[in-house]
């Protein structure tokens, strides 16, 4: 039995939710939730969170938003995540058709 939970509530899990691909835009949710979490760890810990660990968990929660448990194709760039194919026949053919020296940045699974 999986120990992951899956959060049925998300778009992902919406079949009449749009999937963007390309560069995601970052939902008000996610961006809610990553401010939220700053300012707690800052209240409770006295941290502050570095830049890039706040752009990674933004990055994260917003593949999650979008695809959680989904098979993708996509890369991390300096604006965000990239969707460059969803589901296993498009991953396949974005593989087939990227030689590995050019997709070295590019991450291919589920979610």
């Amino acid at each position: 039995m999986s120990s992951r939970i899956i959060d049925l509530t998300l778009p992902a899990h919406d079949p009449n939710f749009p999937k963007p691909r390309g560069l995601l835009p970052v939902p008000p949710e996610v961006q809610e939730f990553v401010a939220c979490q700053e300012a707690r760890i800052a209240r409770e810990d006295g941290i502050r969170i570095a830049p890039e660990a706040r752009q990674r968990m933004l990055d994260d929660l917003t593949l999650q938003y979008y695809y959680e448990d989904a098979y993708v194709a996509y890369r991390r760039t300096p604006q965000g995540i990239e969707v460059l194919a969803v589901g296993w026949d498009e991953a396949s053919k974005y593989r087939k058709d990227h030689p590995p020296e050019t997709r070295q940045d590019v991450e291919i699974g589920t979610v």
